[in-house]
């Protein structure tokens, strides 16, 4: 089993891929600015954290694809992955 991706923004859904190989997001940390990257392989465990703004990565086979998303909150559940963001811009 692979990967589901959907970020989703006060407006609706603004991405939603399938079949992916991997995630990363960026979470929020009040004493590193930038915060830290966390990479979702599948099967990764259960997970919820703030997210920092930042470019939501992910790759399916050989392609990458990039999400610019403002801060919001990541949860990881089975081998989906949510990210609810006050903005997103798909680049």
């Amino acid at each position: 089993m692979s990967l589901t991706l959907e970020i989703v923004t006060p407006t609706g859904v603004a991405l939603a891929e399938t079949e992916l190989d991997s995630v990363v997001v960026r979470r929020r940390e009040d004493r590193f600015d930038p915060g830290s990257e966390i990479v979702i392989l599948k099967s990764h465990g259960p997970l919820l954290v703030s997210s920092a703004a930042c470019v939501v990565r992910f790759r399916a086979g050989g392609r990458i694809g990039a999400v610019r998303v403002g801060r919001g909150v990541a949860e990881v559940l089975r081998d989906r992955v949510t990210v609810l963001a006050r903005e997103a811009e798909v680049l």
